[in-house]
């Protein structure tokens, strides 16, 4: 009797033990395969591949494994626990690749990512820029300026810089004009702090140039005397389409490689419009600007505002602007301001279709990404003023 007690124990604490066990989350897998994106690559096999493990963003874990012969790649034992993202990283011929953010969804126990590559190269021929605006607003003394350009690399090849313009121990791969006298610069758009380096007519960008479009933007200021301007530019890049806006009526632009384009007026804001085409590398772009009108404080905080704000959160780059006596400047959350400076680029990058200079597919790209944000922006908007 004693030992048929004993046995029904038992048998029910192993079925506890069973059960308990298969409350658990079982451990899930991310699978996925390298694939080079150019024509007649090199071979994928062999190649290390890491798996990053972020918990609330921030990075706990990192595994790595290699792929196989065809360039696939397993991490099984991945957490089943909520609040999990993952990314999938490697390097292929200096260049760093990363894979979308994954997380798994209520029941889901495997993600695939599929990881492109490409060869890389040392030649820039096929690095382009195929629109590129400067939005210039008139504040009391100084003039901010919006820089924002898209960059395309036509090839299917990496873009990683020269093997002779490698400053501290980074190739430079992307170069950016800024004006001696410039201040407050801010990188708003497409770069990163990690990556970015002073040099003698602006900065630099050391990071690889993958195949197809990047944009990239940043804004500083410079003082003017006496209601006028000499903006002096140089072209570093084949440009396709070049855009100057500016606010104010009373502004007279002249330049030879400008011509007049119909005027914007955004949020009861006027913008004078101009445009150019078919840029070389080594041009110099030259726009005597005057009748440049002083406004009162209140503009002029409300236009610093609009000119610096960020989509994304600008990088701090202290370091980079040693050489430029530029110091970094802070952003104002300002819901207002930042819709109307998106309102601006929506009309310009419309503007810019319909006259045929930029591609439908980009243009639907940037139109959607822009379009969404505003409606975010509205959104948030909405949300403040029913709190307040």
């Amino acid at each position: 009797m004693i030992k048929r007690i004993i046995c029904l124990v038992m048998i029910f604490i192993l079925g506890l033990s069973a059960s308990a066990l298969a409350a658990e989350p079982a451990s899930r897998i991310i699978e996925g395969r390298v694939v080079n994106g150019t024509a007649g690559g090199s071979s994928v096999a062999d190649q290390n591949i890491t798996l990053k493990t972020y918990l609330n963003d921030a990075e706990v874990d990192a595994t790595s494994t290699e792929t196989d012969a065809e360039g696939r790649f397993v991490f099984d034992d991945v957490s089943a626990e909520s609040g999990y993202d993952y990314q999938v990283v490697l390097t292929f011929q200096d260049a760093e690749y990363y894979s979308e953010w994954l997380s798994f969804a209520e029941g889901e126990t495997t993600r695939s990512v599929e990881a492109i590559v490409y060869d890389s190269t040392t030649s820039d021929e096929a690095i382009k820029v195929t629109m590129t605006h400067t939005i210039i607003y008139v504040g009391q003394d100084s003039l901010q300026f919006m820089e924002y350009f898209l960059f395309v690399n036509e090839a299917d090849r990496t873009y990683i810089g020269s093997e002779e313009s490698v400053i501290e121990g980074k190739r430079e791969t992307l170069r950016f004009f800024l004006p001696q006298e410039a201040t407050e610069l801010q990188i708003t758009m497409g770069l990163m702090e990690c990556c970015i380096m002073g040099s003698e007519e602006g900065f630099i960008d050391t990071m690889p140039v993958l195949p197809g479009g990047k944009e990239m933007a940043y804004s500083y200021t410079v003082d003017y005397n006496a209601g006028v301007h000499t903006l002096s530019q140089r072209v570093y890049y084949p440009i396709t389409n070049l855009d100057l806006l500016i606010q104010g009526e009373s502004v007279e632009v002249a330049s030879d490689r400008l011509t007049v384009s119909e005027p914007m007026d955004i949020e009861g804001v006027r913008f004078k419009h101009f445009s150019g085409r078919d840029f070389a590398p080594g041009d110099i772009l030259v726009a005597q600007l005057s009748g440049l009108l002083e406004t009162n404080t209140q503009g002029v905080i409300k236009w610093v505002a609009l000119a610096l704000v960020v989509l994304v959160v600008g990088a701090s780059l202290g370091y980079l602007l040693r050489k430029k006596r530029l110091q970094p400047v802070g952003t104002e959350d300002n819901l207002d301001l930042r819709r109307q400076r998106l309102l601006v680029e929506l009309a310009q990058l419309d503007d810019n279709f319909e006259s045929g200079k930029i591609p439908e597919d980009a243009y639907r790209r940037l139109r959607a990404e822009w379009k969404a944000q505003l409606v975010e922006l509205m959104r948030r908007s909405k949300e403040e003023g029913g709190n307040g």
